[in-house]
């Protein structure tokens, strides 16, 4: 149980006062004696017990009596004293420090108040106790507590100084986080990768048409990632707010190699394999300007007529699950049918149709020479194209299945350059918005991050086409060995592992915004 002062122990020297001035210093010494009670358990604070005592002095003035003014000088410093052990004792429970470590100090108080020194002291034989060794809180302030007072050899600040700054976002933040299973050091998933939807309307008995898909298996391996630090055991003891420092540093040190890694890991020994190295994650611009599906001769399987030969219905010998609705397609070799060699916006059928509207159908074609592409339809779009409508097209163009991208990663500096972008009177055209305390642009969130650099951009749905897989999540722990005991010092070790799946790199965009913005630029 905590101890709770009382008049006798702070040594009260009333021998030789007036017994009216005796009683007076009984009563003042029983309610300073309340208040530090109070303020020991919480009741009331630091700030509060200082006004109390302030008040319980005032009442001390009035006495002209010699003896009693030293009295009065003597319980003025005792103020000071039991003050300093009051605001203590809040920065100890500000922190977070338990009622054990406060009671150590009980412990320590109380072994001095037994102490031979002290009895001297109270016995009116010396002034002074002198020292009192070991009663220091920098040996009772457990690891844990990140103690904040100057009660210590030195006074210290809640400071600690460092050129370098943590980031205030990972890519873990971003993306979608999952708990491993310690059973199963590798991760297993599917990927569709041919599709033939091949549904149509049929007779009541006619013969359903065939669908198919091919599926392959993909296998992430868990990788291991970490680091320590050798610290000075007196470093910890005598600087508590370095060992805060240290605990977030370890741990940024960790997050920022797995940054690298997520976004350009090259997959080589233990790397990851980054999304930006994935095989199919291809630049916006790549894909709005070179053909996304060529089909060279026998590729066309027939040429119809639809709608009372309004429109026309082509079909292919194999199907084109890449081609999606809204996309251009240009045809070479139709001998009839001379409107086919201009590009065409695509009515998608099935994986083997597609419909051209208001492309009239004429007669009969020979197909044996008819080849094709595909394109975006995004190709030299837009007029005059400012960052808000590169960063448009690039969401457009990137949206398809059941992926859309839900952010883009920019570089501070890209996006400082673009909050300054102005129109031709020189007013600010507001391409970036704040909601929330976030930037947005054309819709979605802007994640800054130094990892993309100046002038490029990485776009993608984060939270459907990858995942980060803690195998083993992030651990701190403290070592030590024959050789750190010898130098007197600790290890820190940070490490964790992890799985790093990216099931769908075609729903990632790693590109430059200056040849984006070159694509879709009409002229």
């Amino acid at each position: 149980m905590k101890k709770k002062f009382t008049v006798t122990d702070f040594g009260l020297k009333t021998d030789g006062l007036p017994q009216e001035q005796a009683t007076f210093m009984n009563n003042i010494t029983k309610m300073m004696c309340d208040v530090i009670n109070k303020a020991m358990e919480g009741v009331i604070s630091s700030e509060d017990m200082e006004e109390r005592l302030k008040s319980l002095n005032d009442k001390l003035n009035g006495y002209d009596d010699e003896q009693f003014k030293q009295l009065k000088k003597d319980n003025e410093i005792l103020i000071q004293t039991v003050k300093g052990l009051g605001d203590t004792i809040e920065k100890l429970k500000s922190q977070g420090v338990g009622m054990d470590v406060i009671n150590k100090f009980d412990e320590k108080l109380n072994e001095m108040l037994d102490s031979d020194k002290f009895k001297e002291f109270e016995e009116g034989r010396t002034r002074k106790t002198g020292t009192f060794d070991g009663f220091s809180l920098k040996d009772i302030v457990s690891m844990t507590g990140n103690y904040s007072g100057d009660q210590l050899i030195t006074q210290q600040q809640n400071r600690v100084v460092s050129q370098v700054a943590n980031k205030r976002v990972h890519m873990r933040d971003i993306l979608t986080t999952l708990q491993g299973d310690p059973k199963y050091p590798s991760l297993s998933y599917a990927q569709v990768y041919d599709f033939d939807r091949n549904a149509r309307y049929v007779t009541e008995n006619g013969m359903l048409p065939e669908s198919s898909i091919k599926v392959k298996e993909h296998q992430t391996s868990t990788k291991r990632l970490g680091t320590h630090i050798r610290i000075s055991k007196r470093m910890l003891k005598s600087r508590v707010f370095i060992r805060s420092f240290i605990l977030k540093m370890l741990p940024e040190a960790v997050y920022n190699a797995e940054d690298w890694n997520i976004l350009f890991g090259d997959g080589n020994g233990e790397n990851l394999l980054g999304i930006v190295n994935q095989t199919g994650v291809l630049p916006v611009e790549k894909i709005i300007t070179e053909a996304i599906i060529t089909g060279q001769t026998g590729s066309v399987k027939s040429v119809s007529g639809y709608n009372s030969n309004k429109d026309t219905i082509i079909e292919f010998t194999n199907p084109q699950d890449l081609i999606l609705d809204g996309m251009n397609i240009t045809f070479a070799g139709a001998t009839e049918m001379t409107d086919l060699t201009t590009p065409h916006p695509i009515i998608k059928l099935d994986d083997r149709r597609i419909l051209l509207k208001d492309v009239a159908y004429k007669t009969e074609n020979s197909v044996s020479s008819m080849t094709f592409s595909v394109n975006e339809s995004a190709f030299k779009s837009i007029e005059e194209p400012n960052s808000r409508d590169v960063v448009k097209t690039a969401f457009a163009v990137m949206t398809y299945a059941q992926y859309t991208p839900n952010a883009i990663i920019l570089n501070p500096i890209t996006v400082n350059a673009m909050e300054s972008e102005k129109d031709t009177t020189g007013r600010n055209l507001g391409i970036v918005e704040m909601r929330g305390g976030i930037k947005y642009i054309a819709g979605r969130p802007i994640i800054e991050s130094n990892l993309i650099l100046p002038g490029k951009y990485l776009l993608g749905d984060f939270n459907m086409a990858s995942a980060l897989v803690d195998y083993t999540s992030l651990t701190l722990e403290w070592a030590d060995d024959v050789e750190s005991k010898l130098k007197n010092e600790i290890v820190l070790i940070a490490q964790e592992e992890v799985i790093f799946p990216v099931y769908m790199p075609w729903a990632f965009a790693y590109g430059d915004l200056a040849a984006l913005k070159e694509a879709i630029t009409k002229v």
